[in-house]
């Protein structure tokens, strides 16, 4: 488990699994920030060497969401770990690009969009069809009506409507085994 208290070198490579940022509000509320995914790298990362936000940071938590593999290494090991091998920056940069992804839809979506539309496209970011998979995908490891509210910015008893709107339109179909089915392609050419 990561905190932010952490030493400001420590950094946390998730070779397997699901980790999710939580951050606690002053009233001890959990609420999702960002999760993460297999070849992630989080912690306090800052490799520009400068100022970091700190205000309320020993609040931030790291869980693991399912068995996870996670290496510990420090800033300067990662370093020189992209100076032999160039090539894995574009992996580093690719995990970024998601993010920056996420945080953008996440910004956007509050001022334009209604908390239905927010949700699918929610949904379309936490899902990526691997190679010979069809355009449904398993939103795995599943996330709590509680998460998906924090994602979004509203309560959970609401999340729940919107997401018998969503199954009804035909966008997402629970599964026996507790699992969400995205039908993508159906989201995406509503919302496109």
């Amino acid at each position: 488990m990561y905190k932010a208290t952490d030493k400001a070198d420590s950094i946390f490579y998730l070779r397997k699994g699901s980790v999710r940022l939580v951050r606690f509000s002053r009233a001890g509320e959990a609420v999702m920030i960002d999760r993460y995914c297999s070849g992630s790298l989080f912690g306090n990362l800052c490799f520009c060497g400068g100022p970091r936000p700190c205000e309320d940071r020993e609040r931030d938590v790291a869980v693991a969401l399912v068995d996870s593999e996670i290496l510990v290494a420090t800033l300067e090991s990662v370093r020189a770990n992209l100076r032999r091998c160039p090539e894995r920056l574009f992996g580093l940069l690719a995990d970024y690009c998601r993010r920056l992804a996420v945080a953008r839809m996440r910004i956007e979506s509050l001022v334009l969009y209604p908390a239905e539309e927010r949700l699918a496209r929610a949904l379309l970011l936490m899902t990526t069809p691997q190679d010979g998979q069809c355009d449904s995908v398993i939103l795995d490891p599943p996330m709590t009506h509680e998460d998906l509210a924090h994602c979004i910015g509203v309560t959970r008893p609401f999340i729940t409507g919107l997401m018998r709107r969503l199954r009804n339109r035909g966008f997402i179909e629970p599964l026996p085994d507790g699992h969400l089915l995205i039908h993508r392609e159906r989201i995406a050419n509503t919302y496109s």
